[in-house]
């Protein structure tokens, strides 16, 4: 799924129970981020809201597997967690990887039913994790942003504070700052 189209989905308030969001353009990503959070609702750490890095990515399925207390559903956010890298020098797969991969797999209901799990990546390869959420959730690749559309976003920020910015000055900061 493209940026735009993942963006209109979450514009509409409707979350699924499964993403894969990655890509070199952190600024889009930690904006389908925040608007996924939103879209979920009141968020309590610990409670219905689980934050994973790539210290804890054991720990996944068993906080996927503990209910959320007083919620019907809990948000799990999975950033930087390395199970969609390579190692180019081993032939078969991470054995986490592949235990991740089934669970997903296998227990889609279960997913569905108590999380929104979304993995938030810089770089993925398309690993066994890969597959079996391409097969049940949604992916979503964050392109690098071209300098027109970077004048346009900035144009937007600058017109939500109120300040009227020319193309110029636009293209000005874009080659000051890059």
């Amino acid at each position: 799924m493209t940026y735009d189209n993942l963006e209109k989905n979450l514009n509409t308030g409707k979350l699924d129970s499964l993403y894969l969001i990655y890509g070199e353009e952190e600024y889009l990503v930690d904006k389908l981020i925040k608007r996924i959070r939103k879209n979920f609702g009141e968020l309590l750490p610990g409670m219905n809201y689980i934050q994973i890095d790539e210290t804890s990515t054991k720990d996944i399925i068993s906080n996927i597997e503990s209910p959320a207390f007083g919620y019907d559903k809990k948000l799990i956010i999975v950033k930087n967690s390395g199970l969609f890298k390579k190692d180019g020098r081993k032939k078969q797969e991470d054995p986490l990887q592949e235990e991740i991969a089934n669970y997903i797999t296998e227990n889609k209901d279960i997913i569905d039913e108590m999380v929104t799990l979304v993995f938030c990546e810089k770089e993925v390869n398309k690993n066994i994790v890969y597959k079996s959420i391409e097969k049940s959730g949604i992916i979503c690749e964050c392109e690098a942003l071209k300098p027109n559309q970077i004048i346009s976003t900035l144009k937007q920020i600058c017109k939500m504070y109120k300040v009227n910015l020319d193309d110029s000055v636009a293209q000005y900061f874009l080659e000051i700052a890059g």
